[in-house]
């Protein structure tokens, strides 16, 4: 047990430095790519994206994540997972091209066929992906998937805001696209050669696994991007594109912050399967761990949002504010569901996850859809909320059934976080009302360190006042005397 918590303090060491920087690319990309290009932009190059997110979730055969969970993968293993990872490829470039021009019809657009055209090679180019990537993930070695990444963003960054820099256009976003994924699949043969070769022997092997995850992949995505769909056909190009900011910048923060952490739980999960008690264990350190470090970031964020685009962004995304206003904390609430989609895939239980995400499609659907017709954008992110907290029930149930940790355990397990938001929410909320009429510079200046305060000076002392209990606190003086000692430095 030592062992692969060593491996995972490593593991989440260059995860997090890893996000991080590939977090700050991201901020900077995005925020300069607003500043070059109109909502408009983004909402036109949104829809196509949309669509191609949904298929490619309906067609995931996570063919990486089988391969994880297998326990001794042959090299057979891997040419069939590249030979249906490449005819894959090929089926969503061929609907992607189909799907341009109705498209384009129904939103009264024709540059969304060339959009459309161009994803499809893009897709065709990420199904030459080495496979076995998927090795570092197996012996929670993860700097050079980190390293991979990282290089993918600093070309597809740079390539965006070269273009948007010239000609202002909306094909920045799609050619930085382009760019980052050639590289990256340059880059998993430079790393790791690799010479696979086309087969067909472990299909069904693969495909037993995968077949639920797929369907279970396309349901949650169908039910994430409906509102992004249906903004776009009812209010339009600009709206959408308001939208879509103002939810990349919600979710960035918390995203990025409890990324480390959730990449690492599936190949955990996994190879705990078959120990029932250090397998709830796990789950309950993962998800108190997740939900710490998704409240701070993600309710801060809220509570700073307002001045902050309006400073980096301008008056011309005002609606984005909003946006990012409330899907900040439903952002960080979400914390609490995160560690379950990867406990239920480690367990094989992935049919459990699509009966899931198709229930949870008749709860979200009317929701979002009577939000929308009712409310406009305000009315779709009340539906959001609403959506978002019955979504996390079906959830920690689902997780209370494949572990028999109850409900009120999940809970008690992160009152500490909830409880020191609550604070840091407080006391940012009441300093910013003191200082409204001074420059949004200065707001940030005063409210970002209020919050850090707040909140880390009242999980510190909760934690005190409770025995000093196991839990986020402890991993995180834990994780101090790690870096310390220098044992971050992965092994030769």
């Amino acid at each position: 047990m030592e062992g692969v918590r060593k491996q995972l303090s490593v593991g989440a060491m260059w995860t997090a430095g890893g996000r991080v920087v590939s977090n700050l690319l991201g901020v900077v990309s995005m925020l300069a790519l607003a500043r070059l290009l109109s909502p408009a932009d983004f909402g036109l190059v949104t829809l196509a994206t949309i669509v191609l997110s949904i298929i490619a979730a309906i067609t995931e055969l996570s063919l990486s994540s089988a391969l994880i969970q297998h326990k001794s993968p042959q090299r057979e293993h891997y040419n069939t997972a590249w030979t249906l990872n490449m005819l894959r490829a090929a089926a969503i470039a061929v609907l992607l091209v189909s799907a341009g021009y109705p498209v384009a019809w129904a939103y009264q657009d024709d540059r969304l066929i060339g959009i459309f055209f161009a994803l499809g090679g893009g897709a065709l180019i990420s199904g030459l992906v080495n496979p076995r990537l998927v090795d570092f993930r197996r012996r929670l070695s993860f700097h050079q998937e980190i390293f991979i990444e990282l290089i993918n963003r600093v070309v597809g960054v740079v390539v965006a805001v070269v273009i948007a820099l010239i000609f202002r256009s909306y094909w920045a976003l799609v050619i930085g696209t382009l760019a980052s994924q050639v590289v990256g699949v340059i880059m998993s043969y430079v790393l790791l050669p690799y010479l696979p070769r086309i087969s067909f022997a472990h299909w069904r092997n693969l495909f037993s696994f995968s077949g639920w995850v797929a369907l279970s992949s396309g349901l949650n995505e169908l039910n994430w991007r409906a509102d992004q769909l249906a903004l776009g056909a009812m209010l339009g190009a600009a709206p959408l594109g308001q939208y879509t900011v103002g939810d990349k910048l919600a979710s960035l923060p918390v995203r990025e912050t409890t990324a480390p952490i959730a990449s690492l739980l599936f190949p955990v999960f996994a190879r705990l399967q078959d120990d029932p008690e250090r397998l709830r264990h796990a789950f309950l350190r993962s998800q108190g761990l997740l939900v710490a470090a998704a409240l701070p970031v993600g309710i801060g964020f809220a509570l700073v949002a307002e001045p902050f685009v309006s400073m980096v962004l301008g008056p011309a995304w005002s609606s984005a504010a909003l946006v990012a206003q409330v899907l900040g904390a439903v952002f960080a609430i979400i914390a609490f569901k995160m560690p379950v989609t990867p406990l239920a895939m480690g367990l094989g239980c992935t049919r459990s996850l699509f009966q899931l995400d198709l229930a949870f499609i008749f709860v979200r659907f009317p929701l979002i859809f009577a939000g929308l017709v009712w409310g406009g954008l305000v009315g779709l992110l009340f539906a959001r909320c609403i959506s978002a907290a019955i979504g996390i029930l079906m959830y920690v149930f689902l997780a209370r059934r494949l572990t028999g940790v109850s409900v009120r355990a999940q809970l008690l397990a992160c009152w500490r976080s909830i409880v020191a938001a609550l604070v840091m929410a407080g006391c940012v909320w009441g300093v910013g009302l003191m200082i409204t009429d001074r420059s949004e510079s200065l707001q940030l200046a005063i409210m970002i360190p209020i919050g850090g305060i707040g909140y880390f000076g009242a999980s510190f002392v909760l934690w005190l006042a409770s025995g000093k209990p196991a839990g986020p606190e402890r991993e995180a003086l834990d994780l101090l005397q790690f870096v310390r000692r220098g044992e971050f430095r992965t092994p030769a």
